[in-house]
C-alpha cells in the first residue's frame, strides 16, 4: 500500500489518540471495580445502546463524531444506556470545531421529584465547569455552578478525561488542568446512563474515543 503524507498524518493521529489513553489514573474517591463498558468505536456503525436525540452522531475512522444541527434548534444530544450509581468514566476527546461539550447524567426514574437533567461536566476550549441542572418543573429553579476553572483545551488536540462519581461527590480530572470537585445531595442517585451534548454550528464536531466505565467501590 502506498502511503501519502495525508494518510501518514491520519494514522499518526489515531495512534496518538490510542496512546494517550494507555495510562489509567487510579481513582481518588474510591476503588475501581468491575469494567462496565469499553468502546473503541472501531466498527462502521454505532455500538448497541447509543441513541441520538438531536444533532448528528456517527462513527468514522475509529472515533465517535458528534455535532449540533441548526435545523434542530437545540444543542446536539445523545445518550448511552448504562445503569449506574457510583462510577469512574474515562474517555478521550478532541474539539474539532465544536464550541462546547457536556458529559452528564439524568436521574433514574423515581429517584427524584425534579424533571430534567441531574448535572453535567461542561467543557469549552477555554474552561470547564460542574453544573447542577435546574428542575424543569419549577420555573424558578436555576442551574447551580458548583465548580469552575479556566483551562485551555486546544482545538485539534486530544485530552483524556477522568470523571468520578461517588455518592454526593463528583471529581473531574485532565492531566495538566485544574481538578474540579463538587458536592451536592442529589448527585448520589441512580442514573440510567451517560448523557452527552455538543454545541457549535453545523459540521463543527466533538470527537470521542476510548470510552471506559468502571464501577466505583
Amino acid at each position: 500500500m502506498k502511503l501519502t503524507l495525508g494518510s501518514v498524518v491520519g494514522i499518526a493521529g489515531v495512534l496518538f489518540a490510542r496512546a494517550i489513553s494507555g495510562s489509567t489514573p487510579a481513582p481518588i474517591e474510591g476503588t475501581r471495580g468491575a469494567l462496565l463498558l469499553e468502546e473503541s468505536f472501531e466498527a462502521a456503525t454505532l455500538p448497541k445502546g447509543w441513541s441520538r436525540n438531536t444533532g448528528k452522531l456517527g462513527v468514522a475512522g475509529g472515533r465517535l463524531h458528534a455535532s449540533q444541527l441548526a435545523s434542530d434548534h437545540h444543542i446536539g444530544a445523545f445518550r448511552k444506556q448504562l445503569p449506574l450509581k457510583n462510577c469512574v468514566i474515562q474517555l478521550d476527546f478532541n474539539f474539532s470545531g465544536a464550541t462546547m461539550f457536556h458529559l452528564g447524567f439524568d436521574p433514574a426514574a423515581g429517584e427524584l421529584k425534579k424533571q430534567g437533567h441531574l448535572f453535567a461536566l461542561v467543557i469549552t476550549p477555554e474552561s470547564w465547569t460542574i453544573t447542577e441542572q435546574p428542575d424543569k418543573a419549577d420555573p424558578k429553579s436555576q442551574a447551580v455552578v458548583h465548580a469552575k476553572a479556566a483551562a485551555k483545551f486546544t482545538p485539534g488536540e486530544w485530552f483524556t478525561l477522568t470523571l468520578e462519581v461517588n455518592g454526593e461527590t463528583v471529581v473531574a480530572r485532565v492531566a495538566g488542568k485544574p481538578t474540579l470537585r463538587a458536592t451536592a445531595k442529589d448527585f448520589k442517585v441512580k442514573k440510567p446512563g451517560l448523557v452527552f451534548r455538543v454545541g457549535g454550528t453545523d459540521g463543527r464536531e466533538i470527537l470521542l474515543d476510548n470510552l471506559k466505565v468502571w464501577a466505583l467501590e
